[in-house]
């Protein structure tokens, strides 16, 4: 058992230093060498079982020992691994027969064939920044996962007689790695499922000036049947002419029957980016490949760039793949999948990695990290490996000092970026700072250099354009499209902070940058408040730094800042000649002064009364006119306001100033704290904030009752609290909020009777239901918000026309239905949303040109219908549904950008989809999926990181599998669940205590358990709904929320544990709960 290193499911195990790993979550665990002999015993032995005896016979040498140390060793080996007897994911043990593994196993291929690393150590096993090829599928390691599911999907595709997988992923990804590495050699080795008997490669990006055709043509001519040229007798150009005038008789009579062969299109986005590609060769380009999949002998696969997919979208050959479930979305490697393209080469190949003197770090490791830490920069760890390897010691050891001396990854990048450059043309090389210009920004905040992205278009040259497709051919740039255009920007910021060139061109206009970053800024505010004259550039420095950027051309800038900065130009120039008009007034004035100075008693007691109006402005600032800025969002407004007040307000020595003047203080300093918060300067906020707390605290320790004080101490806390929840602090953000709760009270006993300190005290109490329900405190948030609400109705009969107020009860109401909705209480919850949607009607048919409304409406009308849903009221949930889809859509009409309402749509949408779905209308609700699916990737091509949009595309999928299930498509159906369950699991990784994610993996862990029965597969189900029972154990066992029971009702039934089913059942059934396909599920499961 000479073994050294293996992977065994997500562990990584060194058998010589009797180590166990995983990287994902940085544990190493340290076992007994008697128990690692086991573990090698068992994975040398994969999937087979191994008896006791046989395990003695192995790992003990022939010592005699009773049966009971293999046990003891397994045991051992069951807690380093995490693994459970009652559900095993590592060993399983089978009643009086033995044991073995059922998590995969990989070991490095060399331990079968020593031919093979004397191959890899005479090159190096690493390809730098070209892609892996056929010849060095030896080598090809981390993408195991990929490879099963691609040919998964390709086999898929076989029973519907069209062969054709699409596969999507970004640039750098690894797809032309993934099919010519790895799927590739797979299907041509002897003995494969699914074999091929040849392969060729057709690379748009590489054919030039050759027309589509002829290139397709010739990448056909290069296969061969039974060492035979498949296509015999035809020249490139006739081949692919004969595809597209009768697409059969091309295949006709070449091959074997059982012949099957795989053409690869790569870099497919050509079609899009290329000026070759006109609109009819496309499309005649497409319905060749359409053909040939058809054939039945020529598997066609084709490799595209995520950032072209709203061009895929556009093809309806394209979208025909996708709706057969023939799409395959390539994700970023795992930690463990990094180290395997990083270790099992170096493996192959007899190199071994350094470390430092005390073997605290390790190179291998570090790489995994880097690596890890930017999935994007795949081809540029690949270069590192690469370049350590030429910088290898005599020992074939890949050292520390080497991956230093390059600057890591980070630095890696820049010595590429450099040679890159070199082999331009002299043209393109001087086209380098206005490219820069385009793509480096400075931060407006912390001055930090960022990289942006620029527009394709912005680019005015053939030298620019050679320049950045370059840039972009190397990984160093990426390519895709953000909010309907091309762009492009660099792959990874280290480019700016590691190219020389890059640092210098930074250094040298930095101040360039500053001041462009700060003109943007300025010149959106203009033009979003109507390009005032108030906001316009002043005199001076501001205006003379915008001049001189203007007119440096060194770094452009876009048209709304050229606008600012010519009317500010204008306006001070008018400004000059009122000044000049002015002077000979003052000289004017003047001349009367003395008689002024004779009236200066009079003015004595006039400064007086201007004072107490001074005062009285500021008041009416910091309260009535801030709190109506407040709900239109205008805080460049309420910033000056603050500004101003404060700067009244703090002209005397802090320790003399008097009451009212620190209330006027501390209203201020809450005001911009307000601003603070919304711009994201949290730690200007909480500076703000303590020092308003530190003033109104002046009052309170003296005993202080007014009720400005408390109400505006409230206020304070109000905000410490809403920062708190900003960062996730719980408990910090309950404690402050029960500070408001109580400086409210007070205020209102001593103002029993004003309806301003009615609706404050109601703020507060819905503030604190809202955290109730988030700490799963229903019976105390319904509390809360139930007084809340009756507040409020009390002050409407006071002040009828209180937009702000109605709104406020129509937020208060729908959180006290969510509350009731997550007791059980079904009825109480839609009678609920009800009022809310009448409070809402009046607000919109006072306000009917609001957008907001019709907006808020429809959130109104989609929970109601998810209620309705829940009851088995279906009919009336969809009607409800179409009323939610029109007043969403009216408010998109208006503001179609608003990334939020797209949203809710989407919500809207994949509810409707859901409801039909149980209604048994599966097969034509594929259309409505496909159309979501494609605006979620539409989304997510602006925003590829918002969890919420990742979690709707999960859904999305889940519901794509459902339906493809319905109409029999187990095998495509089983891709979508899965790839849906991926995203899911990486949704709950990120926040374990939030029920949504939980509900969402449960759910695609059922429907993998539905598939697997319907396939004969019983214990793979009962596998998967014990798993679903394992997501929900920690919430749904004290939960009454409907949406958490339902599938552990479910997942416990085919789980095994029917009395946890029927606990739960039995409390959905008193709720009312009648949802239609919990109903269906429920009776196939106890029959």
């Amino acid at each position: 058992m000479k073994v050294r290193r293996f992977q065994f499911g997500d562990w990584q195990v060194d058998a010589q230093a009797c180590v166990l790993w995983r990287e994902d979550e940085g544990t190493q665990v340290q076992v007994e060498p008697r128990a690692l002999d086991v573990l090698v015993a068992l994975c040398l032995n994969a999937g087979k079982i191994l008896s006791a005896e046989d395990l003695l016979h192995l790992c003990w040498d022939g010592v005699a020992v009773g049966e009971n140390q293999a046990q003891k060793a397994v045991a051992q080996l069951r807690r380093a691994l995490g693994d459970s007897v009652n559900a095993p994911r590592y060993i399983e043990n089978l009643r009086k027969r033995g044991y073995r593994t059922i998590a995969p196993v990989i070991f490095a291929p060399h331990r079968e064939s020593d031919t093979l690393a004397e191959t890899w150590a005479r090159e190096s096993p690493y390809v730098g920044l070209t892609p892996f090829g056929a010849g060095h599928a030896s080598v090809f390691f981390g993408r195991d996962a990929a490879i099963v599911r691609l040919r998964d999907v390709l086999a898929s595709q076989l029973p519907g007689g069209r062969v054709f997988v699409l596969i999507l992923g970004a640039s750098g990804s690894g797809k032309t790695s993934l099919v010519q590495a790895g799927l590739l050699p797979a299907l041509m080795r002897a003995g494969a499922a699914l074999h091929v008997a040849d392969a060729t490669v057709l690379d748009l990006g590489a054919i030039g000036a050759v027309p589509l055709l002829t290139a397709l043509g010739g990448a056909l001519l290069d296969l061969d049947g039974d060492g035979e040229p498949l296509f015999a007798g035809r020249s490139a150009e006739q081949l692919g002419q004969s595809l597209i005038e009768d697409g059969q008789s091309a295949q006709d009579g070449v091959a074997p029957a059982d012949g099957r062969f795989v053409l690869f299109v790569d870099r497919l986005e050509a079609l899009f980016s290329s000026a070759f590609a006109s609109g009819l060769q496309r499309q005649q380009f497409l319905a060749a490949l359409d053909r040939l999949s058809r054939g039945g002998q020529v598997m066609v696969i084709a490799a595209c760039r995520n950032d072209f997919y709203p061009e895929v979208v556009g093809e309806p050959l394209l979208m025909e793949a996708k709706a057969a479930g023939g799409h395959f979305d390539l994700t970023p490697p795992s930690r463990a999948e990094i180290g395997q393209m990083i270790r099992l080469p170096a493996e192959i190949a007899g190199l071994s990695f350094g470390g430092d003197t005390d073997g605290r770090e390790r190179l291998d490791d570090l790489l995994c990290e880097a690596a890890a830490h930017s999935p994007d920069a795949l081809p540029l760890l690949q270069y590192t490996l690469q370049q350590l390897y030429l910088l290898r010691s005599p020992t074939r050891e890949l050292t520390l000092a080497a991956y230093r001396d390059l600057g890591g990854i980070e630095g890696a990048i820049g010595r590429r970026a450099e040679t890159t450059l070199e082999g331009l043309s002299a043209g393109a090389q001087a086209a380098l700072p206005r490219i820069f210009s385009l793509i480096v920004a400075l931060s407006a905040i912390d001055d930090a250099v960022r990289g942006v992205l620029a527009r394709w278009s912005d680019l005015r040259s053939d030298d620019e354009r050679a320049l950045v497709q370059a840039l972009v051919d190397e990984r160093l740039f990426v390519s895709r499209v953000s909010g309907g255009e091309a762009v492009f920007g660099v792959a990874h910021e280290a480019l700016l902070r590691q190219w020389p060139r890059a640092v210098s061109w930074i250094a040298e206009h930095r101040q360039a940058l500053r001041v462009r970053s700060q003109l943007e800024g300025l010149a959106r505010q203009w033009a979003a408040e109507g390009r005032r004259s108030d906001r316009l550039l002043r005199r001076g420095k501001p205006l003379e730094e915008a001049r001189d950027l203007l007119s440096g051309g060194i770094v452009p800038v876009g048209p709304d800042v050229n606008a600012l900065v010519t009317a500010s130009a204008r306006h001070v120039k008018r400004a000059e000649r009122l000044r000049l008009g002015a002077l000979a007034a003052f000289a004017a004035i003047a001349l009367v002064a003395a008689f002024l100075g004779l009236r200066a008693g009079r003015a004595e007691k006039v400064a007086a009364l201007r004072l107490q109006e001074a005062e009285d402005l500021a008041d009416y600032m910091l309260d009535e006119l801030a709190d109506k800025l407040r709900p239109l969002g205008r805080l460049d407004l309420l910033d000056g306001v603050a500004q101003k007040a404060l700067g009244y307000l703090t002209t005397d020595d802090p320790g003399r100033i008097p009451s009212a003047a620190r209330l006027r203080q501390a209203k201020a300093l809450q005001t911009l704290a307000d601003v603070d918060r919304s711009r994201g300067n949290v730690d200007a906020a909480l500076k703000a904030l303590g020092q308003a707390e530190s003033l109104l605290q002046a009052d309170l320790v003296a005993g202080t009752v007014d009720t400005d004080v408390l109400k505006t101490s409230g206020l304070v806390a109000f905000w410490f609290g809403q920062i708190a929840l900003d960062q996730g602090r719980l408990e910090d953000a309950l404690r402050q909020v029960l500070q408001y709760r109580d400086f409210a009270q007070r205020r209102m006993q001593l103002q029993p009777d004003e309806p301003d300190a009615w609706i404050e005290l109601s703020y507060a109490l819905s503030c604190l239901g809202g955290l109730q329900i988030r700490n799963g405190n229903g019976d105390a948030a319904a509390t809360s918000l139930n007084e809340s609400i009756a507040l409020k109705r009390r002050a409407l009969l006071a002040h009828p026309e209180n937009m702000s107020l109605r709104v406020e009860l129509a937020n208060s109401i729908s959180l006290l239905a969510n509350a009731q909705a997550e007791r059980g209480m079904l009825e109480a919850a839609a009678d609920l949303y009800d009022q809310q949607r009448e409070v809402l009607d009046e607000v919109r048919r006072r306000e009917p040109n609001a957008p907001v409304w019709s907006f808020r409406l429809a959130v109104a009308n989609r929970l109601k219908s998810a209620l309705l849903v829940a009851q088995g009221k279906t009919e009336p949930a969809l009607v409800g549904l179409n009323q939610a889809m029109e007043q969403i859509e009216d408010s998109l009409r208006k503001e179609p950008e608003n990334q939020r309402w797209r949203v809710t749509r989407l919500e809207i949408r994949l509810l409707s989809v859901r409801a039909e779905l149980a209604l048994g209308k599966a097969l034509i609700l594929l259309p409505d999926i496909l159309n979501i699916e494609a605006e979620v990737e539409q989304m997510l091509g602006t925003n590829p990181t918002d969890d919420l949009l990742q979690r709707q595309k999960a859904q999305a999928l889940l519901l794509h599998g459902i339906a493809l299930a319905a109409g029999g498509g187990l095998d495509a159906a089983r891709l979508k669940i899965d790839e849906a369950a991926g995203i899911a699991r990486v949704s709950v990784d990120r926040d374990r205590k939030d029920r949504l994610r939980s509900i969402l993996l449960s759910s695609t862990l059922l429907a993998e358990a539905e598939i697997d029965l319907k396939r004969g597969a019983d214990e793979a189900a009962k596998q998967a709904c014990q798993d679903a029972v394992g997501v929900l154990r920690a919430i749904a066992p004290s939960s009454n929320d409907f949406r958490v029971l339902d599938p552990w009702v479910r997942a416990n039934r085919c789980g095994g544990d029917q009395g946890a089913a029927d606990a739960g059942a039995r409390i959905l059934d008193q709720m009312g709960y009648r949802e239609v396909d919990y109903l269906k599920t429920s009776i196939k499961q106890k029959e």
